[in-house]
């Protein structure tokens, strides 16, 4: 299985952590994160693949993570939209409801908010 991240933050470093610990491989995991810094931190730390852009992170992912601020997930949804072809999309945004979610993403059916 691939994981996509999108973002790097705390909350998802948190469950990459969890994942590698419970033995997940870090080659099945790919982040994408704008800070450099991030990249490097999460990189370093877990052996994983980190991008600035999302497209080498989702393609050929089983599932994607929305793991970015809820101000910025109506415009990475955008982004995301055209990439997304039967993969599982988790939300970890506060407070965006899966209706609001798979509206951006142009009626994508398959989300899970948690």
């Amino acid at each position: 299985m691939k994981i996509a991240f999108i973002g790097g933050g705390n909350m998802a470093g948190a469950i990459i952590g969890g994942l590698i610990r419970q033995g997940f491989q870090p080659d099945g995991i790919r982040v994408a994160e704008i800070s450099a810094e991030n990249r490097s931190k999460l990189g370093s730390r877990h052996g994983i693949a980190c991008h600035e852009d999302m497209a080498p992170c989702v393609d050929g992912s089983d599932v994607v993570v929305l793991a970015v601020k809820p101000q910025q997930l109506p415009s990475v949804a955008q982004e995301l939209a055209p990439r997304l072809v039967d993969q599982l999309v988790i939300s970890i945004a506060a407070g965006v409801r899966a209706t609001d979610l798979s509206r951006w993403l142009g009626g994508y059916p398959r989300i899970v908010r948690a």
